[in-house]
């Protein structure tokens, strides 16, 4: 069995957050230019929604439940090396299961943040233009059917959806699993799209392990 993980996913199943651990410049003479500061650790606060919180406080069972069954979770590359790298979330990835990085997409990119002075927009563009650069015609297939061309203007947190969908299909897993349910129901209701894996809730995937 293979389990991609949306972002939403690793997300909430972080337990603490860490605001600020380093410095980039700012030194005085003689200090380092990157040097580490004061931790503040961040204690989740529970979703509000309840049928939310109720897939929420599915994850550590089912995280428990695959690592017995030696499965190990893969995410898309990009995001799975920015959270290594940054550290946003504190020790817990999934409840420490082991997370692999996925097999990267055709057009895949590795997008380089960095000073103002390197980059006429702001950072977080360099994705946006990333994805609004994507011919692929699988890639715009996807896109179209979780309504990330609906209106005026492209939806782009519909296109990153499109875009991990289709890193998961291209890496042949059985289930994409997310805490996204309107995602989960634009896919459901693609008939023609005919797209595989599944996309399924962590309560759907204890309910599929309980019964194999």
């Amino acid at each position: 069995m293979k389990i991609y993980l949306d972002t939403n996913v690793v997300m909430h199943s972080a337990t603490e957050y860490r605001t600020q651990d380093i410095y980039f410049g700012g030194a005085r003479a003689g200090e380092p230019l990157i040097r580490r500061g004061e931790i503040e650790v961040i204690k989740k606060r529970k979703a509000r929604d309840p049928k939310l919180r109720q897939q929420i406080e599915a994850l550590p069972e089912l995280a428990g439940k695959l690592k017995d069954l030696g499965v190990e979770p893969v995410m898309d590359y990009e995001n799975f090396i920015e959270i290594r790298r940054a550290g946003r979330f504190r020790k817990e990835y999934f409840y420490g299961s082991e997370i692999k990085a996925s097999d990267r997409a055709p057009q895949f990119r590795t997008l380089v943040g960095g000073s103002r002075w390197m980059n006429s927009d702001p950072t977080e563009n360099l994705f946006h233009n990333f994805l609004d650069g994507l011919k692929n015609k699988r890639f715009i297939q996807i896109a179209k059917q979780v309504g990330a061309f609906q209106g005026t203007y492209k939806k782009y947190n519909q296109l990153a959806d499109a875009y991990f969908l289709w890193c998961a299909e291209l890496n042949k897993v059985d289930y994409f699993l997310t805490l996204d349910f309107n995602l989960q129901k634009y896919i459901h209701k693609a008939s023609r799209l005919e797209y595989i894996p599944q996309v399924i809730t962590p309560t759907e995937l204890l309910n599929v392990l309980q019964k194999s």
